[in-house]
């Protein structure tokens, strides 16, 4: 699969996430004020109101990283990647790409195996509704799953045009920085 053709899946399915994340958080709205309004009028909570709650709560919060990855609305500090040269920004570029795909595979593997375990120990909730928390944590292993290969890709990316930022003597510029104009060419005596 073609890079330009995964950022556009990784994209597309970012954006399903952002939205199912938007009706999650609709209903647990709902939910609530359906619940305050039950105990205020008949002085009775609905059921397992907190389990759902909680629930929805987890697979709010995780659905919107990759989105925020791809719109590139996470906090970024660039402080001293932004005053180094190509090629040092290049080998930062390079030891994060590493960093990331290790601990997305630890990430991966480690809720991999929470997911197993849930469903292979029929895991529920502790309330009234003993509902099963496996959802919820595949909600999680997805969300994370998308969130460190648009993260990486979006790395692969920034190392490849500081690759091609790179000018054919050896010599590096920094990104949108402008050659000097070269000197007028002198006039040849014949």
């Amino acid at each position: 699969m073609s890079t330009v053709r995964l950022a556009r899946v990784a994209r597309a399915s970012a954006v399903a996430f952002s939205a199912t994340a938007g009706l999650f958080l609709l209903a647990m709205v709902l939910l609530t004020v359906a619940d305050v309004g039950s105990r205020t009028l008949r002085d009775q909570s609905i059921l397992g109101t907190v389990d759902i709650s909680t629930l929805l709560m987890v697979a709010i919060a995780f659905l919107g990283l990759a989105s925020a990855e791809v719109d590139g609305r996470h906090v970024a500090v660039g402080m001293l990647a932004d005053r180094l040269s190509p090629r040092r920004r290049m080998a930062l570029s390079a030891v994060r790409l590493l960093l990331l795909a290790g601990i997305g595979l630890l990430l991966t593997w480690g809720l991999a195996d929470v997911l197993v375990s849930a469903i292979d120990r029929a895991e529920t909730t502790n309330d009234i509704l003993r509902l099963p928390t496996w959802p919820a944590k595949l909600v999680l292993l997805v969300s994370f799953v998308l969130f460190f290969v648009t993260t990486i890709a979006k790395e692969c990316r920034e190392i490849l045009g500081l690759r091609a930022d790179r000018s054919d003597d050896g010599t590096t510029e920094p990104a949108g920085v402008a050659e000097k104009p070269s000197a007028p060419p002198r006039e040849r005596v014949r």
